[in-house]
């Protein structure tokens, strides 16, 4: 009787043992578990806060973009005093003054800090290569700078202006309807691109390396036709219109921090060379009014607008967003400056 009831005695500590092992871990089950939600919650509420300050930073954005002048610096964060912008509308010789007033948003694509933890940068599509009625020269030039092989510039030159011209004749390297049926592609649209990202769709680009595809595609403008702006250029891009670079660009690049140029004759007599085209003509020194925004928060990818602001359009917004889609996030923001705009400040 006595080992019987040492069994049992036996039996019951090691079933109590398991039933407490058993309530331990559901304990702690239940701890990671709420560990687990609680963090959920947090990177939940992160995303609401970065969402409402990439919202916030974009609608203030068009509205300083919607109500201030340009300048040659770029776009003024605080408004002029009426008596101050009385004096710069016109000039002695009728026209308008267009001297940096301090404190410009940058619009070459300078990453600034926005409301919360956002960060944004604007780049005037002036500075970027249009690609709504490029010319061959042009083309050539810019996959060079871009590092396409010698022996694939003329392919690919050619299947983009067949892409987007309004016939069905080949130019003599290009591609038509029948050569993306062969391929049993979709058919060019013969019309300008809807996106720079539509590259990819022409026949052959969609074949050169991802990461040089993407910078052509950051470098072009499917929205801009006109005048280059060499005060918006990106560095990367300035050797497509100045000449002797590197020296000169870096002497462009420098003169741009000191004071922006005015015209094309200045850039040519700083560099020493002769600007691609006409001078007087085909640059420019301010933004025309259509803008590439680009808003990223703490994580995850980016939103892009491209914006037309349109102040004399009758009964209609002082701007237009032409194209938004997500864009991947830069891999870090510590180079992010911040603005002298208390509206653009975090809380």
């Amino acid at each position: 009787m006595r080992g019987s009831e040492r069994s049992q005695r036996g039996f019951v500590l090691a079933v109590t043992l398991w039933l407490l092992a058993g309530i331990g871990v559901a304990v702690g089950l239940m701890m990671l578990w709420a560990r687990s939600q609680v963090e959920h919650a947090r990177l939940d509420s992160e995303r609401l806060q970065d969402d409402i300050a990439a919202l916030e930073t974009r609608d203030t954005l068009l509205y300083i973009a919607a109500t201030r002048e340009f300048t040659l610096a770029g776009l003024p964060v605080e408004p002029l005093a009426a008596d101050a912008l009385a004096m710069r509308k016109l000039d002695e010789m009728g026209g308008v003054r267009r001297d940096p007033v301090g404190g410009e948003l940058r619009l070459d694509g300078t990453r600034y800090r926005g409301r919360g933890a956002s960060f944004f940068a604007i780049q005037d599509e002036a500075g970027l290569l249009s690609l709504r009625r490029p010319t061959a020269e042009r083309l050539d030039r810019f996959l060079r700078m871009e590092g396409v092989g010698k022996d694939r510039i003329p392919r690919l030159r050619d299947t983009l202006l067949d892409y987007i011209d309004g016939d069905d004749l080949n130019h003599l390297q290009g591609a038509e309807r029948n050569d993306y049926e062969r391929e049993r592609r979709p058919p060019p649209p013969n019309r300008g691109l809807l996106l720079p990202s539509e590259l990819g769709s022409v026949m052959d680009w969609d074949r050169l390396p991802p990461a040089q595809l993407g910078r052509i595609i950051e470098h072009s403008s499917a929205f801009y036709v006109g005048a280059v702006n060499l005060n918006t250029t990106p560095p990367e891009l300035l050797p497509l219109w100045i000449p002797n670079c590197p020296e000169a660009c870096e002497l462009i690049l420098k003169r741009r921090q000191e004071r922006p140029l005015r015209n094309g004759y200045e850039a040519e007599a700083l560099t020493l060379g002769k600007l691609p085209g006409d001078s007087a003509i085909d640059y420019r020194s301010v933004a025309e009014g259509i803008l590439r925004i680009d808003i990223w928060g703490r994580t995850g990818r980016g939103q892009r607008y491209h914006v037309r602001l349109t102040p004399l359009a009758d009964q209609r917004g002082p701007w237009t967003i032409l194209a938004a889609y997500p864009v991947q996030r830069p891999a870090d923001d510590r180079d992010a400056e911040t603005t002298q705009s208390p509206l653009l400040a975090g809380p």
